[in-house]
Protein backbone atom coordinates (compact mmCIF):
# COMPACT_ATOMS: atom_id res chain seq x y z
CA UNK A 1 0.00 0.00 0.00
CA UNK A 2 1.35 3.79 -0.61
CA UNK A 3 0.02 7.41 -0.67
CA UNK A 4 1.49 9.21 -2.97
CA UNK A 5 1.43 13.08 -2.81
CA UNK A 6 2.22 15.50 -5.47
CA UNK A 7 1.59 19.29 -4.16
CA UNK A 8 -0.34 21.19 -6.75
CA UNK A 9 -0.55 25.00 -5.05
CA UNK A 10 -3.29 24.98 -2.16
CA UNK A 11 -4.16 21.36 -2.61
CA UNK A 12 -2.41 18.16 -3.05
CA UNK A 13 -3.32 14.99 -5.44
CA UNK A 14 -3.59 12.11 -2.95
CA UNK A 15 -3.09 8.66 -5.06
CA UNK A 16 -4.59 5.94 -2.63
CA UNK A 17 -2.88 2.14 -3.77
CA UNK A 18 -3.56 -1.18 -3.05
CA UNK A 19 -0.93 -3.27 -4.05
CA UNK A 20 -1.53 -6.79 -5.34
CA UNK A 21 -2.38 -9.38 -3.01
CA UNK A 22 -2.87 -6.84 -0.69
CA UNK A 23 -6.71 -6.37 -0.62
CA UNK A 24 -8.66 -9.14 1.28
CA UNK A 25 -10.65 -10.44 -2.02
CA UNK A 26 -10.75 -9.55 -5.36
CA UNK A 27 -13.49 -8.12 -5.10
CA UNK A 28 -14.07 -4.01 -5.71
CA UNK A 29 -13.53 -1.92 -3.05
CA UNK A 30 -14.67 1.75 -2.46
CA UNK A 31 -12.29 4.40 -0.71
CA UNK A 32 -14.39 6.15 1.90
CA UNK A 33 -13.58 8.63 4.31
CA UNK A 34 -13.91 12.52 5.77
CA UNK A 35 -13.23 14.00 2.13
CA UNK A 36 -16.37 11.98 0.88
CA UNK A 37 -18.42 12.23 4.31
CA UNK A 38 -17.76 8.16 4.07
CA UNK A 39 -20.54 8.17 1.52
CA UNK A 40 -20.98 3.97 0.62
CA UNK A 41 -23.13 5.15 -2.06
CA UNK A 42 -20.70 7.18 -3.62
CA UNK A 43 -19.48 5.07 -6.82
CA UNK A 44 -17.35 7.84 -7.89
CA UNK A 45 -15.04 7.08 -5.00
CA UNK A 46 -14.21 3.23 -6.43
CA UNK A 47 -10.56 2.58 -6.77
CA UNK A 48 -9.71 1.07 -10.45
CA UNK A 49 -8.84 -1.76 -10.62
CA UNK A 50 -4.90 -2.47 -12.25
CA UNK A 51 -4.57 -5.78 -12.54
CA UNK A 52 -4.36 -7.45 -9.67
CA UNK A 53 -4.16 -3.87 -7.46
CA UNK A 54 -6.41 -0.63 -6.89
CA UNK A 55 -5.66 3.05 -7.26
CA UNK A 56 -7.19 5.99 -6.47
CA UNK A 57 -6.46 9.81 -6.89
CA UNK A 58 -8.30 12.83 -4.87
CA UNK A 59 -7.61 16.32 -4.83
CA UNK A 60 -7.63 17.34 -1.19
CA UNK A 61 -6.74 20.87 0.73
CA UNK A 62 -4.02 21.25 2.26
CA UNK A 63 -3.50 22.15 5.85
CA UNK A 64 -5.81 19.20 7.24
CA UNK A 65 -5.69 15.75 8.06
CA UNK A 66 -8.13 13.07 6.27
CA UNK A 67 -9.43 10.36 8.11
CA UNK A 68 -10.12 7.31 5.47
CA UNK A 69 -10.45 3.63 5.43
CA UNK A 70 -11.34 0.97 2.61
CA UNK A 71 -14.53 -0.89 2.16
CA UNK A 72 -13.86 -4.43 -0.40
CA UNK A 73 -17.59 -5.53 -1.58
CA UNK A 74 -17.42 -8.99 0.24
CA UNK A 75 -15.03 -8.55 3.12
CA UNK A 76 -16.09 -5.64 4.40
CA UNK A 77 -13.15 -2.73 5.92
CA UNK A 78 -9.85 -2.54 5.83
CA UNK A 79 -7.24 -0.04 6.82
CA UNK A 80 -3.97 1.05 4.76
CA UNK A 81 -0.85 -0.24 5.98
CA UNK A 82 1.15 2.74 4.58
CA UNK A 83 -0.90 5.98 6.29
CA UNK A 84 0.30 8.65 7.98
CA UNK A 85 -1.16 7.84 11.30
CA UNK A 86 -3.79 5.77 13.16
CA UNK A 87 -6.98 7.31 14.91
CA UNK A 88 -9.58 5.65 17.09
CA UNK A 89 -12.78 5.40 15.44
CA UNK A 90 -16.49 5.68 16.57
CA UNK A 91 -16.35 2.40 16.89
CA UNK A 92 -14.37 0.66 19.88
CA UNK A 93 -11.63 -0.90 19.00
CA UNK A 94 -11.57 -0.09 15.56
CA UNK A 95 -8.95 2.68 13.81
CA UNK A 96 -9.02 4.65 11.11
CA UNK A 97 -6.52 5.61 9.05
CA UNK A 98 -5.01 9.17 8.04
CA UNK A 99 -3.49 11.00 5.73
CA UNK A 100 -1.79 13.56 6.83
CA UNK A 101 -1.66 17.30 4.80
CA UNK A 102 -1.44 19.25 7.70
CA UNK A 103 2.51 20.13 7.36
CA UNK A 104 3.14 19.70 3.76
CA UNK A 105 6.14 21.57 3.26
CA UNK A 106 5.66 24.79 0.88
CA UNK A 107 6.75 24.79 -2.65
CA UNK A 108 9.23 27.37 -3.31
CA UNK A 109 8.71 29.86 -5.68
CA UNK A 110 11.75 30.16 -8.46
CA UNK A 111 12.36 33.74 -9.38
CA UNK A 112 13.64 33.91 -12.75
CA UNK A 113 16.14 36.58 -12.82
CA UNK A 114 15.66 39.28 -15.63
CA UNK A 115 18.13 40.03 -17.76
CA UNK A 116 18.88 44.07 -18.44
CA UNK A 117 18.16 45.23 -21.40
CA UNK A 118 20.89 46.73 -23.52
CA UNK A 119 20.50 50.05 -24.93
CA UNK A 120 19.33 49.69 -28.41
CA UNK A 121 20.92 52.27 -30.66
CA UNK A 122 18.40 53.97 -32.44
CA UNK A 123 19.37 53.38 -36.39
CA UNK A 124 19.30 56.02 -38.76
CA UNK A 125 17.32 54.65 -42.13
CA UNK A 126 19.32 56.17 -44.74
CA UNK A 127 17.82 55.75 -48.40
CA UNK A 128 20.30 52.86 -50.40
CA UNK A 129 22.01 54.53 -53.49
CA UNK A 130 20.93 52.80 -56.10
CA UNK A 131 22.36 53.36 -59.45
CA UNK A 132 20.19 52.98 -63.05
CA UNK A 133 22.15 49.65 -63.99
CA UNK A 134 20.03 49.29 -66.57
CA UNK A 135 23.08 51.41 -68.56
CA UNK A 136 24.51 48.62 -68.54
CA UNK A 137 24.41 46.85 -71.64
CA UNK A 138 23.13 43.37 -70.97
CA UNK A 139 21.39 44.17 -68.27
CA UNK A 140 17.21 44.94 -68.05
CA UNK A 141 14.54 45.57 -65.69
CA UNK A 142 14.23 42.16 -64.05
CA UNK A 143 17.98 41.41 -64.19
CA UNK A 144 18.92 44.83 -62.75
CA UNK A 145 16.28 44.09 -59.67
CA UNK A 146 18.06 40.62 -59.38
CA UNK A 147 21.22 42.45 -58.77
CA UNK A 148 19.91 45.51 -56.58
CA UNK A 149 18.44 42.06 -54.39
CA UNK A 150 22.03 40.56 -54.17
CA UNK A 151 23.93 43.71 -52.71
CA UNK A 152 25.38 44.85 -56.25
CA UNK A 153 22.73 48.33 -56.28
CA UNK A 154 25.15 50.34 -57.63
CA UNK A 155 27.90 50.75 -60.12
CA UNK A 156 30.46 50.65 -57.66
CA UNK A 157 29.65 47.38 -56.39
CA UNK A 158 28.72 45.69 -59.17
CA UNK A 159 32.67 47.19 -60.97
CA UNK A 160 34.10 44.94 -57.81
CA UNK A 161 32.04 41.87 -58.53
CA UNK A 162 33.60 38.75 -60.42
CA UNK A 163 32.12 36.82 -63.18
CA UNK A 164 31.54 34.09 -61.32
CA UNK A 165 29.36 35.08 -58.72
CA UNK A 166 27.22 37.42 -61.30
CA UNK A 167 26.98 33.65 -63.20
CA UNK A 168 26.00 32.38 -59.86
CA UNK A 169 23.43 35.00 -59.20
CA UNK A 170 21.67 34.57 -62.62
CA UNK A 171 21.77 30.58 -61.88
CA UNK A 172 19.93 30.92 -58.99
CA UNK A 173 17.25 33.33 -60.00
CA UNK A 174 16.23 30.14 -62.42
CA UNK A 175 16.72 28.91 -66.18
CA UNK A 176 15.79 32.01 -68.31
CA UNK A 177 18.15 33.90 -66.55
CA UNK A 178 21.49 31.62 -67.34
CA UNK A 179 21.51 32.74 -70.83
CA UNK A 180 22.65 35.98 -69.79
CA UNK A 181 26.61 36.67 -70.12
CA UNK A 182 27.70 38.63 -67.37
CA UNK A 183 31.33 39.05 -68.04
CA UNK A 184 31.66 42.54 -69.44
CA UNK A 185 29.38 44.02 -66.85
CA UNK A 186 32.27 44.86 -63.99
CA UNK A 187 34.09 46.08 -66.77
CA UNK A 188 31.62 48.51 -67.94
CA UNK A 189 30.28 49.42 -64.37
CA UNK A 190 33.53 50.52 -63.45
CA UNK A 191 33.13 52.95 -66.37
CA UNK A 192 29.82 54.15 -65.51
CA UNK A 193 31.32 54.30 -61.89
CA UNK A 194 33.97 56.34 -63.18
CA UNK A 195 31.50 58.78 -64.79
CA UNK A 196 33.33 58.05 -68.02
CA UNK A 197 30.29 57.61 -70.39
CA UNK A 198 32.17 57.80 -73.76
CA UNK A 199 33.97 54.68 -72.99
CA UNK A 200 31.67 53.36 -71.80
CA UNK A 201 29.20 54.19 -75.24
CA UNK A 202 32.55 52.96 -77.41
CA UNK A 203 32.68 49.72 -75.29
CA UNK A 204 28.91 48.85 -75.59
CA UNK A 205 29.44 49.63 -79.58
CA UNK A 206 31.56 46.92 -79.94
CA UNK A 207 29.22 44.56 -77.59
CA UNK A 208 26.90 42.08 -79.08
CA UNK A 209 24.10 42.18 -75.93
CA UNK A 210 26.24 42.71 -72.96
CA UNK A 211 28.84 40.03 -74.87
Amino acid sequence: MALKKQVKGKYTLVTFTIAENEAPSTSNVILLGDFNNWQTNDSSFQMEKKGGSYEKSVKLENGKKYEFRYLSDDKGWFNDHAADAYVPSPYFGIDNSVVDLSALPEKKKTVKKVAAKKPVAKKTTTKAKKDDLKKIEGIGPKIASILTDNGYGTFSALSKASVKSLEEILKAAGPRYTMHKPGTWPKQAKLAASGDWDKLKTLQDKLDGGK
